[in-house]
């Protein structure tokens, strides 16, 4: 029976003989789940992007951030994430359930990330795809982002499976695995269409000798695709997926997104060495040398990083297909190293011992990414503002809640505050003076240690979360409650409408 072959087998015989591949999936779901636990945000649109308007179509209460008023974000994947949110709200809604739901939801989703490793690496032989397997388990980038409620995490999740099937369409046309394919491309479209020249790699993947037989079933998996993007913008009360042209139009053809910070072509390279460190003195050489084996994988990385090395701003979660892809094709060239080594020292290289050895091997190496300078510090990244907005949801008496003299903005984040209490927003050199004559609406302020001293008598600081060490300078924000309830209206100190008057 071949590797991709479907026969009349038991569930005892499956699970016999996938039973390496069922202990690699649980390490990954272990890994996923224990950094779930954590608040960590890896970057803004997280929370504003994806969370925040999930939470607000359960809810009703969010804070739109002004890419929501310029019409430049699809409602797709909030619409998903909402999902898990209503469950949490329903169940325990004083909690933390909704996000702590949206984050399993997300870490059992990108299982099928080390599956798909597995399934591509598969043709090569059962070692390759083991440790294939195993490094999509366990390579920080991978379960990092597998976590995170973000395109490129989701399109890892979407786009990997594609690649799977892609590849064994090619093999072996049926239109069952098309059509899913097609839909699997599609909603990669939806979630980063950016990812564009690659998706049409992997459609072109899947075209053999029998090529209209995938046609007829990609086609309309991919229209059925769409069709789910513009049905969630329509159920939210926007045109179907007009948000993408929008998103064009503003950040390429008028150059908005160089307002964020522009760097040359080069830098994406450059970036993704220096998170690697010394590390990529062993992950390029065996990205090319695994590229010999699917030279198609390193076609679809590299159409990730040329694409996106024509746009000005760059971050380095933009390309993360492409760099999981190259550590894919590392994976593979590290069991064909292992085999010529070992040939060349006349040993066999078929056996337990070596999978071990080089399993092994990548989860050293991927501790040491992590621990590296820059990865280092996103473990904890995001971790002290966002938790310091769950204890602020969490004051005993909490009627109101203030915000004032804040670094950035947006700061609130409701789906984490998590509370259906008014919350104002004070800024500006007369923020003082304000916050003084609003003072009875709100009874639990958030502000800069700095500020403390001018905030009105009554309130008492009650915790500067995980800013021990900070310096008194580095504006760390402090949480300060007063005794007593609430009264009056919010008026134009509302925190929306406040953000709004700023530009935000």
């Amino acid at each position: 029976m071949g590797d991709h072959d479907i026969g009349p087998v038991s569930l005892k015989d499956l699970a016999r003989r996938h039973a390496a591949l069922v202990g690699i999936v649980l390490v990954a779901l272990a890994l996923r789940l224990i950094l779930s636990t954590r608040m960590t945000v890896f970057h803004a649109d997280e929370v504003w992007q994806y969370l925040e308007p999930a939470y607000g179509l359960v809810t009703g209460q969010w804070v739109r951030a002004w890419e929501f008023h310029a019409g430049i974000r699809g409602w797709f994947v909030p619409l998903v994430l909402s999902i898990p949110i209503a469950i949490g709200q329903a169940i325990a809604p004083q909690t933390q359930l909704h996000i702590y739901l949206v984050r399993a939801m997300l870490s059992v989703v990108s299982l099928g990330i080390p599956i798909a490793w597995y399934d591509l690496a598969r043709p090569l032989g059962r070692r390759h795809a083991l440790v294939a397997a195993w490094v999509g388990a366990v390579w920080c980038e991978v379960f990092y982002f597998g976590v995170r409620p973000s395109a490129e995490g989701l399109g890892l999740s979407l786009l990997f499976p594609a690649m799977a099937l892609a590849a064994r369409l090619r093999q072996r046309p049926r239109m069952a695995p098309a059509v899913a394919l097609g839909l699997l491309l599609a909603l990669g479209f939806v979630v980063r269409f950016h990812y564009l020249p690659a998706i049409a790699l992997i459609a072109l993947w899947s075209l053999g000798r029998d090529w209209r037989r995938v046609l007829v079933g990609l086609v309309p998996g991919f229209a059925a695709g769409l069709m789910l993007g513009g049905l969630a913008d329509i159920f939210t009360g926007h045109p179907p997926l007009l948000w993408v042209w929008r998103s064009i139009a503003f950040n390429l053809v008028q150059g908005g997104s160089s307002l964020f910070g522009t760097q040359p072509p080069w830098w994406f390279v450059t970036f993704q060495i220096g998170t690697w460190s010394w590390a990529a003195l062993a992950i390029v050489p065996l990205m090319l040398i695994g590229a010999r084996r699917r030279p198609m994988l390193l076609a679809i990385a590299v159409a990730v990083y040329a694409t996106h090395s024509l746009i000005a701003h760059k971050e380095y979660r933009f390309v993360l297909l492409g760099t999981t892809t190259f550590v894919l094709l590392a994976a593979i060239g590290s069991v064909d190293l292992w085999d010529a080594v070992l040939r060349r020292m006349r040993r066999s290289p078929h056996g337990r011992a070596g999978v071990i050895a080089l399993c092994l091997g990548w989860g050293a190496l991927s501790v040491a990414v992590g621990a590296m300078p820059v990865f280092a510090e996103y473990w904890d990244q995001g971790d002290v503002p966002f938790t310091t907005l769950v204890l602020a949801g969490e004051q005993p008496g909490l009627c109101g809640f203030a915000m004032v003299d804040q670094p950035a903005h947006p700061a609130l984040a409701m789906s984490l505050f998590n509370r259906p209490v008014p919350v104002l927003l004070f800024d500006g050199p007369e923020a003082a003076e304000e916050v003084r004559a609003m003072v009875p609406r709100f009874n639990v302020v958030e502000a800069a240690q700095l500020y403390g001293p001018n905030l009105p008598p009554a309130f008492h600081r009650v915790t500067c979360w995980g800013q021990d060490g900070y310096a008194i300078g580095d504006r760390l924000q402090c949480l300060y409650v007063r005794p007593g309830g609430c009264t009056g209206t919010v008026g134009d100190f509302a925190y929306q409408a406040a953000l709004e008057r700023r530009g935000k």
